[in-house]
């Protein structure tokens, strides 16, 4: 929870800075003489779920004394003040930080706010691992993303710093090309595990982590009960997730790569060139060559990371190659495609590897005046999809989940996402043909 507690121009300013940015719960004070006690009543009240109070254009006097007694009540809080002169004002009281009025005001205050947020998360981070007694699982999606693996492996040196044994466990295959050859540059050691291997895993394990992703059983070989002690995500869901320890899931950046990149540097923990290079590599991927769902802190840690990667290894990755059976799926879709209006629908036929879809789903969409796609195909016994979208006006991520959910799996960002739905929903392979396509246009068309 944030505090605001001022002059009630500036607290007008601040709620509507505020209520643009992720916090979950903010309480705005307007300075009243003589009322200083609602303040305090308040505080000591919720004193375990406030993080952050910010102090605006108070008086010295009032402001050394709301500190010092709020001090008192917790000293865990963060306190921060926006001050008219911050001459001597950085001594002798509780405040961590101070801003100076005629600075950039809300930018200014809400830098410091994340900066001591963002610090604070990575201490509760390394705080979870150091209380290990024995050793970490961390697992990771199936078929995994190189921005999976990459943030897997910076957690796992995490864990390294803390002395903490770790294992990076996935289920399905390493499918995508451009995933294999990453690994094959890398060496990364991740290990595939079949489902039958779990329950096995989990009772030797002292603790488990989600990386990339957060809900168990949803496109990872995890039982759906299961309870992890760490998550860290940047997907969306909908749905509610929990940890024992630790959770940080931010759908405001565009990799988790982006996420544990910031954690290591927090942690003063050093980035080797080949781990720059991955995290480099995931970030890339998952924002679509830096063109989506990318952000500032995307592009910080891009920065960061260019002066420390491997530029050999960069130019490796930079062009992976297709399979012959890709190319004969693009070649199934291709024929198949259906247009209405700017949306194309095809069906790519058996998929002897699932990453093929997203391929063929970013090749479809150059197709002139098409603004979204969906590719499908069956493997075994499911139809697996995945979507794309230029158009402004469809979020594809919620497009598959309100088509979907009722009978399989849905879900994604703005631009990408994907699914999977049992073939036994339906009478026969035609049957699912058609209504795979209808239940997408069927949503895509209701905006």
């Amino acid at each position: 929870m944030y505090v605001f507690y001022g002059e009630k121009e500036v607290i007008d300013k601040t709620k509507e800075a505020v209520e643009k940015r992720a916090v979950d719960e903010i309480r705005c004070f307007t300075y009243q003489k003589g009322k200083e006690k609602n303040l305090l009543d308040f505080v000591k009240k919720n004193e375990h779920k406030i993080e952050i109070i910010a102090y605006l254009t108070l008086n010295e006097k009032e402001l050394i004394y709301l500190s010092e007694e709020v001090n008192n009540i917790s000293s865990d809080i963060y306190q921060i003040a926006l001050v008219n002169d911050t001459k001597d004002m950085e001594k002798d009281h509780a405040l961590k930080g101070v801003v100076k009025k005629d600075q950039e005001i809300l930018n200014t205050l809400f830098k410091k706010i994340d900066t001591h947020i963002l610090k604070n998360k990575s201490e509760k981070l390394k705080k979870a691992v150091c209380s290990t007694q024995g050793n970490i699982a961390i697992f990771i999606h199936d078929n995994p993303d190189p921005d999976a693996i990459a943030s897997a492996v910076a957690f796992e040196e995490i864990c390294d710093a803390e002395k903490i044994e770790s294992t990076i466990f996935f289920g399905g295959s390493i499918g995508h090309p451009a995933n294999e050859i990453f690994l094959e540059n890398t060496g990364f050691d991740v290990k595939n595990i079949d489902e039958d291997s779990v329950s096995k895993i989990v009772d030797e394990y002292q603790k488990i982590v989600f990386i990339d992703f957060a809900q168990p059983g949803s496109n990872n070989i995890l039982p759906k009960n299961m309870e992890p002690d760490i998550v860290i995500d940047h997907h969306y869901t909908n749905k509610e997730c929990g940890a024992k320890e630790f959770q940080e899931i931010r759908n405001d950046v565009g990799a988790t790569s982006t996420l544990m990149t910031k954690h290591l540097q927090n942690l003063e923990i050093s980035i080797s060139p080949l781990l720059a290079s991955a995290l480099l590599v995931g970030i890339k991927t998952d924002t679509h060559d830096y063109t989506k769902n990318i952000s500032t802190a995307d592009y910080k840690a891009i920065s960061y990371l260019s002066s420390l990667a491997d530029k050999d290894i960069l130019d490796i990755l930079k062009e992976p190659s297709l399979y012959p059976e890709t190319m004969k799926s693009m070649g199934i879709a291709i024929n198949n495609r259906k247009i209405e209006d700017t949306v194309l629908t095809a069906f790519s036929g058996e998929l002897d590897h699932r990453d093929d879809l997203p391929q063929i789903a970013d090749f479809l969409l150059r197709e002139r005046d098409i603004l979204t796609v969906l590719v499908y195909g069956i493997i075994d016994d499911k139809i697996h999809m995945s979507a794309r979208s230029k158009d402004l006006l469809t979020h594809v991520g919620k497009v598959m989940k309100n088509a979907y959910s009722d009978i399989g799996e849905g879900g994604g960002h703005t631009h990408a996402a994907g699914g999977r739905v049992p073939l036994d929903e339906f009478k026969d392979k035609k049957d699912a043909i058609e209504k795979i396509e209808k239940r997408f246009k069927d949503e895509v068309f209701k905006k």
